[in-house]
């Protein structure tokens, strides 16, 4: 079974926040060549590569700064190619996005995105963060300042993020309409998201685990959704749950 932190299943109601802790660099990637979440990325990139890579003609540099410092990470030598993140981001199942500082700000400047979970990486790229999330109920007003700071004085961090949906895709750049009750027959889906400065941009860093929660003990399963419950209204209607 797919291996989900613990906390997520501590029932504490939600609260809006960035949650960052420190992170062990040694727990950044997960390189597991078995794993088969590698092999549909190797395929998403072949059959639908403009849906699940793009970088800006200014995102070039950036992206190969942090090709590079993935592949130091994982003691490997990448081939010399025109889309170093790519490249970089075949061995790992953890997608890359890479941002950078321009005009005051940290925009998405490049990414391999092979697990959107229901936004599309056109609509995201050349934006900065907190446009990028402004989708979100209250993240601008409440953590668009500590976000900022946070880029601007970055040590290795990560954090987690959860939802609950009725489809287990792992590529799913569009939510289906009309909504979904979180119930038994829901699955969960949690993301490991990391950020790590590398020079003068940042590696942000997305691994993907979907579980269902009728594989869940029952304890684990019914936390998770007496968690769901807490959540305010404008923030359940992003994440499309209704009821």
């Amino acid at each position: 079974m797919t291996a989900i932190p613990d906390e997520v299943f501590s029932g504490r109601p939600h609260r809006l926040t960035m949650g960052l802790r420190s992170l062990d660099l040694d727990s950044w990637l997960d390189p597991d060549p078995h794993h088969p979440q590698r092999a549909q990325r190797a395929t998403l990139l072949t059959q639908r590569r403009s849906d699940v890579y793009a970088v800006l003609p200014e995102g070039r540099e950036p992206a190969r700064l942090v090709a590079q410092r993935v592949a130091e990470q994982l003691g490997l030598v990448l081939p010399q190619s025109q889309d170093p993140l790519v490249d970089a981001a075949l061995p790992v199942r953890d997608d890359l996005c890479v941002l950078a500082r321009t005009e005051g700000t940290w925009r998405l400047v490049a990414a391999v995105v092979c697990f959107p979970s229901r936004w599309r990486l056109a609509d995201k790229m050349g934006r900065d963060v907190l446009a990028i999330h402004d989708p979100v109920p209250g993240y601008r007003s409440g953590l668009g300042a500590p976000t900022t700071k946070v880029f601007d004085a970055l040590t290795p961090r990560w954090r987690l993020n959860w939802t609950l949906l009725d489809d287990p895709a792992l590529f799913q750049p569009a939510a289906p309409a009309g909504g979904h009750q979180p119930g038994p027959d829901s699955y969960l889906r949690v993301e490991r998201q990391c950020l790590v400065p590398v020079g003068d941009v940042v590696a942000f860093t997305i691994r993907t685990d979907v579980v269902a929660l009728a594989d869940l003990p029952n304890d684990r399963a019914k936390a998770v959704l007496e968690a769901a419950s807490t959540t305010p209204a404008d923030l359940a209607a992003y994440r499309g749950w209704t009821g």
